[in-house]
């Protein structure tokens, strides 16, 4: 059910990845990477979502970027060490 899901992940939004995928992105096939990256997108876009306030007080809900792409660093990373 979407109550155990992630956060910003919904029921709609959940793909199966084969492990065919996963092992290529394990032994660093780039476009097997990106298919994990894209699986695991809106994960990461609700673990960087935060607020920010602008000058004039008010605020606004929004992806940090910067830390994205960290995670997106860290994922593929750990990919390469992971043994599927």
């Amino acid at each position: 059910n979407a109550a155990s899901l992630p956060f910003g992940i919904s029921g709609r939004e959940v793909r199966a990845m084969t492990y065919e995928t996963v092992v290529a992105a394990t032994h660093g096939d780039p476009v097997a990477a990106e298919e994990v990256l894209e699986h695991f997108d809106s994960a990461i876009d609700g673990l960087c979502t935060h607020a920010f306030v602008d000058e004039g007080g008010h605020t606004e809900y929004g992806v940090d970027t910067q830390m994205k792409t960290e995670m997106q660093g860290r994922l593929l990373a750990a990919m390469l060490h992971f043994t599927p």
